[in-house]
């Protein structure tokens, strides 16, 4: 011990011998001749075999040049059994033990690591063996030190843990209130997320084997369950806030297939396959972090910037877990920086994913806010309809029933006198008739129409036309070459059919045309409805409101557009109604 206001790293001046068959005892390992030639020095300066079935087992031989009595650490909380022997300058032998199985009052300290008294005595020299065995991935970080270096030295880390776990319980909680007013699944399993790998961290850590459950050792057999669940209900907490199975069909299926294989690493480790299992556990960990890690950059591809958010966080998570995992199989050393790798990435990951939620709760409050908007909307466009079906059937429906109400009292008295007066005025009830039943058609229609597709009324406009014209011999052409996609709400398809319906009306009763051209088209972000006739023409000046010219006027700035009548006697007419259509209004 060159230093005693320093612990000293021994990791690279031990030997070790890895023992496959996991039977020697401390007898042979120490005695017998083949094996002390098996033990080779170690070139790690953290020991690390990874996941595996052998005991390894550990020598050194060390020499108290201070004045202080120095002391053993192995900072790695999770190993199953550790068995400390010590051979002084007689060949006495001393053995301690200890261990996620052993409690920790039967500990030399009550910490979380493992710390021995080596009752090295100033200038006192001691050979010492140690034996390990782990069913979980085995490496042992081993120093030297006075006890004054440990305790001063592990006071940060100490901290350092509990501002690690103070956090993740925060955001559990925190998120847990949001959990129990909005009753969104998502964030159930964000809270069970969390709090999983806290506890996964403090198990690894030794926080919770120190002071949860001490004295119940078995319990230390389910341990494995943490990250297991940890991973779980990360991957349901990804489906549900990236709504997975809107990119892929088959996200369900592919995560229940995940989980399932994730449960039986997990029962497989229980019933004694100990290092294939935890080994099989990782792997299927991994693939469940790329799987995310995918399903969160589809989203983002698709517009999604919840998932954006989501994907740097995941990003994160699985850089350190990469890392974290990689230190656990041997493939990088074990270091500080490896050792906590999961541990920082796991608590950015966390704050990075509050983010992602406060965005997602903040989106959902524009939506719902959109959606509150809409429904206002609809229900002033429905008090609308209700008022203009109440002004249609006073102003159209009502007016006709009236005029067929005085015409059948002026056939009652001419009944009898005027037979082909009397002929006439049937012939005018009945075109009265008519006209009532096609205005209660148009009203039905137009209430049952919900949709903003153009089609249906271009169908409607086609059949009134051939209904109208037909009947007194006109010939037409309805051109609606050059007319792409519309979109009109249904209160302004209404409209626009009436504006057209009545300059059909004003041909037939008015005209006496014998052609009839209809062009509907769209340019740019105007819909164009042209109506041509070669009638006899009209002096606009000298025409009476009744022929329903005002109202075609109304119902075309109510659409935001405007009508145009060109005509002159004997020259016919051109209707010209132009409304924008930019947009779905």
């Amino acid at each position: 011990m060159q230093n005693p206001n320093e612990a000293q790293l021994i990791g690279r001046q031990i030997e070790v011998f890895e023992d496959k068959t996991a039977e020697l005892t401390f007898e042979e390992v120490s005695k017998r001749s083949d094996i002390d030639a098996r033990f080779t020095q170690s070139i790690q300066p953290n020991p690390n075999f990874g996941v595996t079935s052998s005991v390894v087992w550990a020598r050194f031989t060390l020499q108290n040049k201070s004045s202080q009595k120095l002391y053993l650490e192995i900072s790695e909380p999770v190993i199953d059994s550790i068995d400390v022997f010590r051979i002084d300058a007689n060949d006495r032998v001393t053995h301690k033990k200890a261990g996620v199985y052993i409690p920790v009052g039967k500990r030399d300290f009550h910490t979380n690591f493992y710390l021995f008294d080596l009752n090295l005595s100033s200038e006192q020299t001691c050979t010492y063996y140690i034996r390990f065995q782990n069913s979980l991935p085995l490496l042992f970080p081993i120093r030297v030190a006075p006890l004054k270096v440990y305790f001063e030295d592990n006071h940060s880390k100490d901290l350092m843990q509990g501002i690690y776990l103070g956090l993740m319980l925060v955001m559990a909680i925190f998120n847990f209130f949001i959990y129990w007013t909005v009753r969104s699944k998502e964030y159930l399993y964000y809270v069970l997320y969390v709090l999983s790998f806290a506890c996964f961290f403090a198990y690894n850590k030794g926080i919770s084997h120190e002071f949860v459950w001490n004295n119940a050792l078995w319990f230390n057999r389910f341990t494995p369950i943490f990250i297991s669940s940890g991973v779980i209900f990360g991957l349901l907490f990804a489906n549900s806030f990236l709504d997975a199975n809107r990119y892929l069909p088959i996200a369900q299926k592919v995560s229940k297939t995940l989980i399932i294989l994730i449960i039986v690493c997990l029962i497989s480790y229980w019933i004694g396959l100990g290092s294939l299992s935890i080994t099989l556990l990782h792997l299927f960990a991994f693939l469940t972090v790329i799987y995310v890690l995918m399903i969160a950059t589809y989203g983002w591809m698709e517009g999604s910037q919840s998932a954006l958010f989501f994907l740097i966080a995941w990003s994160v998570f699985l850089v350190s877990a990469l890392i974290f995992i990689m230190q656990l199989s041997n493939i990088l050393p074990s270091d500080n920086f490896t050792r906590n790798a999961l541990q920082v990435g796991s608590a950015l990951e966390v704050v990075l994913l509050s983010f992602a939620l406060a965005y997602r709760i903040n989106a959902d409050r524009k939506e719902k806010e959109q959606y509150q908007a809409e429904v206002i909307r609809q229900l002033q466009t429905n008090e609308q309809m209700r008022n203009r079906i109440a002004r249609d059937l006073h102003d159209d429906i009502g007016s006709t029933l009236s005029s067929i109400g005085i015409l059948s009292q002026v056939v009652e008295n001419q009944m009898g006198e005027n037979s082909n007066a009397v002929k006439e005025m049937v012939k005018r009830i009945g075109e009265s008739s008519q006209k009532v039943q096609r205005s209660l058609s148009d009203i039905v229609w137009t209430t049952k129409q919900t949709e903003d597709n153009f089609d249906n009324v271009l169908v409607k406009m086609k059949e009134f036309t051939s209904e109208m014209l037909e009947m007194k011999d006109i010939f037409y052409t309805f051109n609606t070459d050059s007319l792409p996609d519309v979109k009109l709400s249904p209160s302004k398809q209404y409209n626009f059919y009436l504006i057209f319906k009545e300059a059909i009306n004003n041909i037939v009763k008015y005209s006496n045309a014998e052609e009839v051209t209809i062009e509907l088209n769209r340019q740019e972000d105007n819909l164009i409805l042209n109506i041509t006739d070669n009638g006899i023409g009209f002096d606009e000046k000298n025409i009476k409101s009744g022929n329903g010219l005002g109202n075609m006027r109304k119902r075309a700035e109510s659409l935001g557009g405007e009508i145009k009548i060109n005509s002159k006697c004997k020259e016919g007419t051109q209707v010209r109604l132009t409304i924008p259509v930019s947009s779905q209004i």
